[in-house]
């Protein structure tokens, strides 16, 4: 598939070629994404884009564009096609220039109690649209947010009026953003940001509306094509955790083995700002939760050196999770990188200036992500563009990651003075926290139960709609956060329980993120859910294992915890509350709700 990426030109006639070459070829490696797209001009033509570009990040998307400007009628009837297409992701796509005309082409002639009414007349009509969808299904919603208009009605006296046409848009961006978050599943796409970067006056096409009713033009259409699949890949498959970078030529310019520390290129004149900057986007990405590690090969100490005495070197030896610093070979640098930090491969991505290493690595390690480097300097668009880590939403716990890699240090120090696995636990002061899931811990929820691989009994993927779509049909669903002496580790498992029938349930996800394996935090877990199931009347609890290349650790999880097989099944277990409920260890403190310690 590679040379149908190589082969692409940015022309409709070849995204179409790619696109039929796609759906000729084999697709057995790429993620089927069933994505509707509902908007108020014609989408149909963004099909070969987003299908070339999604293929190009590993998904397989089967789209269903919905009929001009017929959002209402799609989204409120139940039978519609819509709804019969059962999408997996929903895009909303809609302009100002069709919701409310007058905002873009009348703006000067109304008042400003008349254009906040508009703005308000518009949200309103979304907010309905985003709420019918939410009730009738459980895909991933992505709502288009306004671009600039093309012309701006006061031309060059916009900039000097206060309430001027571009400041409301910009507040009625802000008033979308805060009716989705206001509802489970539902994201932001950022049109105004993509039609920015294409430039306003390349990305509009009056030629191209008057015809069709499309508005944009072909670079328009093709970054949009671009961003949606970045975007829906962000929605159905987890980012990676940890980015291993090289050194020489990678953080700095230059050899510091040959060329000392003072011959670097590091500073605040060309190049070597060049690199000072990227390590400064380096740091925002560690920022966002992103674990950086060093896969180098060089004297450790010549290295070292440049971390800890470069005046102008913006990243610290504490900035790194983990480190490999030797002339041995890179694939088994990431591979001793991932197990340090408890990571899949296909959680650590790779940046490395050298074509030969970064080929070897993937060829070697196929699971990692290997990220093109351009000629000279490496700038932070190469990362950024790859979507290697891209979210739709950064959680508080994605922000204090490297703080609790950093804490795990000290927890690791902590264990090798102890005798025993008891005394180790019994010295951290564990204390568990379980609640009901609701729409504050929603969101984290789901998006633990959209990427954790390890240590997930069921591996099954429920978006934020889906877990709410269970609880409406009575699903017990709850979270864990666990704190210790050193630190708190957030919000780190989930439990979700189904009802079979009135006495039997059965557990439909169980998942501790990897950063608790080793802390029996998942025996409380099991023991609050097994007493919540009994509360609702439950009598028998099923347990289901799913093999998976990743969580292989697990299977022996429910009869290692007194389950019973049931009859001749081999992937299922069941706890017969008959005999007694399941009890939490007592190294732990468990709290549920408002309960005193158990």
């Amino acid at each position: 598939m590679n040379a149908i990426f190589d082969a692409l030109k940015p022309t409709p006639a070849s995204y179409l070629k790619a696109e039929r070459e796609i759906s000729t070829g084999k697709e057995g490696s790429l993620r089927h994404v069933r994505v509707a797209v509902l908007g108020t001009f014609t989408t149909n033509y963004l099909k070969p884009y987003l299908t070339v570009e999604g293929a190009r990040r590993g998904l397989s998307i089967d789209a269903y564009f919905g009929p001009f400007n017929q959002m209402e009628q799609e989204t409120l009837d139940e039978s519609s096609a819509l709804y019969q297409f059962d999408p997996d992701v929903v895009i909303v796509a809609s302009r100002l220039e069709e919701m409310t005309p007058d905002l873009v082409n009348r703006f000067l002639k109304l008042s400003a109690e008349e254009i906040d009414a508009l703005g308000e007349r518009s949200l309103e009509r979304l907010r309905a649209l985003l709420q019918a969808v939410r009730q009738k299904t459980a895909a991933t919603v992505l709502l288009f947010n306004f671009a600039p208009p093309s012309l701006l009605n006061a031309g060059l006296a916009d900039a000097g009026m206060v309430d001027s046409q571009t400041a409301v848009i910009s507040r009625l961006n802000g008033s979308l953003a805060r009716v989705a978050g206001s509802l489970s599943g539902v994201f932001v796409f950022d049109l105004a940001r993509v039609i920015t970067e294409v430039g306003i006056r390349r990305a509009f096409d009056a030629k191209l509306w008057h015809m069709a009713r499309l508005p944009f033009s072909v670079d328009a259409q093709i970054a949009i094509g671009e961003r949606l699949a970045r975007t829906i890949r962000a929605a159905v498959l987890p980012p990676c955790k940890c980015l291993a970078v090289d050194l020489d030529n990678t953080l700095w310019g230059g050899v510091v083995g040959e060329d000392g520390l003072g011959g670097i290129a590091l500073g605040d004149e060309c190049p070597g700002n060049a690199y000072k900057d990227f390590q400064r986007e380096l740091l925002s990405l560690r920022d966002r939760g992103v674990l950086l590690a060093i896969a180098s090969k060089n004297n450790e100490d010549d290295a070292l050196a440049v971390f800890d005495k470069h005046p102008d070197c913006l990243l610290k030896r504490e900035h790194f999770a983990a480190t490999q610093i030797h002339w041995g070979d890179k694939a088994e640098s990431l591979l001793a990188i991932a197990q340090e930090l408890n990571l899949g491969l296909d959680s650590v991505a790779f940046l490395d200036d050298s074509p030969a290493e970064r080929e070897w690595v993937r060829m070697k390690m196929p699971e990692v992500l290997v990220l093109d480097f351009p000629a000279g300097p490496p700038t932070f668009r190469t990362i950024e563009e790859s979507g290697a880590f891209d979210q739709l939403v950064i959680s508080g716990e994605d922000r204090e990651r490297t703080i609790f890699y950093q804490r795990e240090s000290e927890r690791s120090k902590l264990q090798t003075q102890s005798v025993s696995l008891e005394e180790f636990l019994g010295d951290l002061d564990i204390t568990v926290s379980i609640g009901q899931v609701d729409n504050d811990t929603l969101p984290r929820v789901a998006q633990l139960v959209g990427k954790t691989n390890q240590f997930n009994l069921t591996t099954r993927r429920h978006t934020e709609g889906a877990i709410s779509d269970m609880l409406s049909r009575g699903c017990i669903a709850l979270w864990m956060r666990v704190k210790d002496r050193f630190g708190d580790y957030g919000l780190v498992g989930v439990a979700l329980a189904m009802p079979l029938t009135a006495k039997r349930w059965e557990i439909d996800t169980f998942l501790l993120s990897c950063r608790m394996i080793g802390r029996r935090a998942e025996d409380a877990l099991l023991a609050v859910l097994i007493r919540q199931i009994s509360a609702r009347g439950g009598e028998v609890v099923e347990g289901v294992y799913i093999p998976t290349a990743k969580n292989a650790q697990v299977k022996a999880f429910f009869p290692a915890r007194g389950f019973r097989v049931c009859g001749t099944e081999t992937d299922r277990w069941e706890w017969d509350l008959s005999q007694g409920s399941y009890l939490a260890p007592d190294l732990l403190k468990v709290r549920f709700d408002d309960e005193s310690d158990d």
